[in-house]
C-alpha cells in the first residue's frame, strides 16, 4: 500500500530528525534544560521556555513523540494488513517496541544526568531503530513491486561491514563527547599539541587520539568497500548511488571534524557531525539492506547476481 509505505518513510526521516536533534541538545549542553524531571519538563507539562536550554531540550522531546505516534500508527497498521507478510509484520512492531525502549533511555539519562554509557546507549538505540526502518521501508517497497534491486550476499555482507564500523565509529564519538575534555582535548588538526602521538598518559588526550585513530582505519573500511560496490554499479545501480552518498558524506564528516577542532567545538559544527554520521550510517545500511537476501521473495526482485531470471509477482 502506497500510503503505508509513504508512512514508514516520514517515520524515517523523523527519526533522523530526531538523532540530529539530539545532537544539538547535546552539542548546546541542554540536555538537562527541563532538569532531572520526566516526562515533565521542570515540572510542567508545558515548560516556560525562558531559557534556550529549555526550547531546545523540550523541542527533542516533541520531536520524539512525534516519531512514537507514527511508529504505533504504523505497527497498528502492519498487524491488521500485513498478517501475510511477517516480515513487514514484525518489522513494524518491533520499531514501536525499539522506540518505547528509547523513550525508556531517555528518561534514564535525565535521571542519571548524562553519565556517558547511558547517552552512549542512546545513541545506539536510536542509531539500530533508524537501520530497522530502512529495512522496513525497502521491505514494504520489495512486496509492492517496486524493487529490481539484485540480491548479492557478497556486497550486501560488505555494505554490513562498512555501515557497523561506521556505528562503532560513532558510539566512540559518543562516549568522548561525554567524557570531561577528551572532545577538546586539541586545538589543532590532524597533528595533536604538534605531534603526530600525543602524551597518552593523560585520559583526555588518549580518548581523542582513540578516536582520530579508530575514524582513520573506518574511513580505510568505508574508502575500500565502497570503492568495491561503485565498481560494480552496471550490476548494483542502487547500491553503488547509496556507496557515493556515503563516501561523499564520509570525505564531508572529516571536514566538519577537523571544523569542531579549530572551532573549539562550536555547536554547528558539533550537530552537523552526528547528522553526517547518521547519513553515512544510513546510506551503508541501506546499500547493505538492498543486496540482503533477508529482503529477498518480497514482491518482485531482479535475480541474484549471475542466477537466472527467476523472480515472479506475489
Amino acid at each position: 500500500m502506497p500510503r503505508f509505505r509513504t508512512l514508514v518513510g516520514a517515520s524515517t526521516i523523523a527519526t533522523f530528525a530526531l538523532i540530529a536533534i539530539g545532537g544539538l541538545v547535546r552539542a548546546t549542553k541542554s540536555g538537562l534544560g527541563c532538569g532531572t524531571d520526566w516526562p515533565h519538563c521542570s515540572g510542567r507539562v508545558i515548560p516556560i521556555f525562558g531559557e534556550p536550554a529549555v526550547v531546545i531540550e523540550y523541542s527533542h522531546r516533541l520531536a520524539a513523540a512525534a516519531v512514537v505516534i507514527l511508529l504505533g500508527t504504523i505497527a497498528a497498521l502492519a498487524v491488521r494488513r500485513y498478517r501475510d507478510e511477517p516480515r513487514i509484520m514484525w518489522a513494524s512492531v518491533g520499531a514501536f517496541g525499539l522506540v518505547m525502549f528509547q523513550a525508556v533511555l531517555g528518561a534514564i539519562v535525565v535521571k542519571l544526568e548524562l553519565e556517558a554509557e547511558s547517552v552512549v546507549l542512546h545513541l545506539g538505540t536510536a542509531l539500530s531503530l533508524l537501520a530497522l526502518l530502512i529495512y522496513l521501508w525497502a521491505s514494504v517497497r520489495a512486496h509492492e513491486g517496486d524493487s529490481v534491486a539484485r540480491v548479492d550476499p557478497t556486497i550486501s555482507r560488505s555494505a554490513r561491514l562498512a555501515a557497523l564500523s561506521v556505528f562503532a565509529l560513532m558510539l566512540l564519538g559518543s562516549y568522548i563527547s561525554g567524557t570531561a575534555g577528551a572532545g577538546a582535548a586539541f586545538d589543532d588538526w590532524p597533528l595533536m599539541n604538534g605531534r603526530v602521538i600525543p602524551d597518552l598518559t593523560i585520559e583526555a588526550q588518549a580518548l581523542h587520539f582513540a578516536h582520530r585513530l579508530v575514524a582513520a582505519v573506518v574511513g580505510i573500511v568505508v574508502f575500500v568497500i565502497g570503492l568495491r560496490v561503485i565498481r560494480r554499479a552496471d550490476e548494483h545501480p542502487e547500491a553503488a548511488r547509496l556507496a557515493r552518498v556515503g563516501l561523499g558524506l564520509f570525505a564531508a564528516e572529516v571536514l566538519i571534524g577537523a571544523a569542531n577542532v579549530f572551532t573549539g567545538l562550536n555547536s554547528a559544527f558539533v550537530t552537523a557531525h552526528l547528522a553526517t554520521g547518521a547519513a553515512i550510517w544510513s546510506a551503508f545500511v541501506a546499500a547493505w539492506v538492498v543486496t540482503s537476501p533477508a529482503t529477498d521473495a518480497l514482491g518482485v526482485r531482479a535475480p541474484r547476481s549471475g542466477a537466472p531470471a527467476l523472480a515472479e509477482s506475489r
